[in-house]
């Protein structure tokens, strides 16, 4: 049903046909009948032209009969059609809005809490399987860099990141000779002067660039401050996907059967393929759809994604989504996923 292929009565009587049966189909997990719609939904005509309008869709590609005295079942092209309609006028329940801005308002926690929580969150508030991936470090805007000196040659090193007012990460470095915790506040002065308002990648290319440059221009002193920022700025952390309600996905009709759940299960637990997936999402602007066999992985055919990026202030930092069976339902979950990315950015948001 392209374009002004619902400019005619027929049209529109094929295109409120089509949304009223993936809205049965995602409400029962069964084929949809002509009585059943006829029952539920005024369309003013009888059972029969119902069925007329049924098989005229299932031969445009958007429903198909699994038996022959069966319903229909809404196709993977009848859910990216109902899945566009919606998203022209995505909107938020009350009480889902009220559940999440009361999660984030919730007392001050560092910026990893916050991230995983809110996997186990998003799992909670959708019954399906969420996913969240930590801040991309690199993008990390760089606030302070501190030094503790534990005992001799070894020092903590400590960055704070402007996102989740003021989440810390530390590292413990060997240094090559002992210094005085008076030296390493002087080292840690010198560079948040040059590296303030940085991202860690940037921090780590300008620190590169000074040790490059002619040794005679850096005293001993700069250059060891300048090792100990890279010993920070040198080693992002590996990237962290967290995953909650991978147990969710036994409830679901479409994963009866132990064969295809342990599949599903099998590629939830593989990390690298839900970096990618996420990836994916964050590559793109706003939120994303996939559904079904538009998946880039097979092994993802038989779900649905509701991607988005969450971030601090004007940088993104990562992704979170969904994955559920095809048939979810995509009126609530596309604004919750949506509305959970915007409430965890304004909590990422830097201190004023």
């Amino acid at each position: 049903m392209e374009g002004g292929a619902r400019d005619s009565e027929a049209g529109r009587r094929r295109h409120a046909l089509l949304l009223a049966t993936v809205q049965e189909f995602i409400a029962t997990a069964e084929p949809v009948g002509s009585h059943q719609i006829v029952s539920r939904h005024p369309f003013g005509v009888r059972a029969a032209m119902v069925r007329n309008m049924m098989a005229e869709l299932e031969e445009a590609g958007y429903l198909r009969q699994p038996h022959t005295s069966a319903g229909r079942v809404p196709t993977d092209r009848a859910f990216r059609y109902y899945v566009d309609h919606l998203m022209g006028n995505p909107r938020i329940g009350f009480v889902d809005r009220t559940q999440i801005e009361l999660h984030y308002s919730a007392e001050a926690r560092g910026l990893t809490e916050v991230v995983r929580d809110t996997s186990r969150f998003l799992a909670l508030l959708t019954g399906q399987v969420a996913l969240v991936t930590a801040p991309r470090l690199d993008d990390v805007v760089l606030e302070r860099v501190s030094f503790v000196r534990l005992r001799a040659h070894e020092v903590l090193a400590i960055f704070v990141a402007v996102a989740g007012k003021g989440s810390a990460q530390n590292r413990l470095v060997q240094a090559d000779q002992d210094f005085s915790q008076e030296e390493l506040d002087r080292m840690a002065r010198y560079l948040n002067e040059s590296l303030q308002g940085r991202s860690l990648d940037e921090a780590r290319r300008w620190i590169e660039e000074r040790l490059h440059e002619d040794r005679a221009r850096y005293d001993g002193f700069m250059r060891a401050a300048l090792a100990l920022g890279g010993a920070i700025a040198g080693r992002p952390a590996p990237a962290e996907v967290y995953v909650e309600g991978s147990a969710k996905v036994a409830d679901q009709p479409e994963f009866t059967d132990h064969n295809r759940l342990r599949e599903l299960l099998r590629t939830l637990e593989d990390r690298t393929a839900l970096l990618d997936l996420l990836e994916r999402s964050f590559a793109k602007d706003g939120l994303t759809v996939s559904i079904g066999s538009e998946n880039f992985d097979a092994r993802l055919a038989s779900l649905s994604i509701v991607a988005t990026s969450y971030q601090s202030g004007a940088m993104p930092l990562g992704s979170l989504a969904i994955v559920g069976p095809v048939r979810m339902d995509y009126e609530r979950l596309i604004p919750l996923v949506n509305y959970t990315a915007r409430a965890l950015s304004r909590r990422l948001e830097p201190s004023s």
